[in-house]
């Protein structure tokens, strides 16, 4: 007798990218943390969302390419999502074309303007990879 093949349920992203100013005590400078997370835990590591940068400051762009995850070297195990943190120190309060690709191949195009109140993001597409959050959170 077969047994039922149990399958994960489908998730309408595969990651989180939350947007928010932070303010650094030791460099005593405000950023914009960009601070990815998969929407998956994992139960037994804590893996690293590899996430490679890209900013001009002339052009206002900045860019991020995910591409993929990569296993913990820590022998201790650990559960929850896969991160990458990115800190921005030299932003100004002004518009930024921001483009997040996956894999060098998907690519969502949008506008982030910071403002010295908030963040707000522009011209979403409908098709998108990840769900973007720009508020404050609890950092984990």
């Amino acid at each position: 007798m077969r047994t039922k093949q149990v399958r994960p349920d489908k998730l309408d992203y595969e990651y989180e990218l939350y947007i928010s100013r932070e303010y650094d005590k030791t460099k005593e400078m405000e950023y914009i943390l960009f601070d990815f997370r998969t929407k998956k835990v994992f139960e037994y590591f804590n893996y690293r969302i590899n996430v490679e940068p890209f900013k001009d400051i002339e052009k206002k762009e900045l860019k991020f390419n995910v591409e993929g995850l990569s296993a913990p070297v820590l022998d201790i195990s650990k559960s929850g999502t896969a991160s990458f943190k990115y800190n921005f120190y030299e932003f100004k309060n002004i518009e930024y074309n921001l483009v997040l690709l996956k894999y060098g191949k998907g690519k969502i195009s949008l506008k982030l303007k910071i403002s010295p109140k908030n963040i707000k993001i522009t011209g979403e597409p409908s098709k998108k990879f990840l769900e973007i959050f720009t508020h404050k959170y609890n950092v984990s």
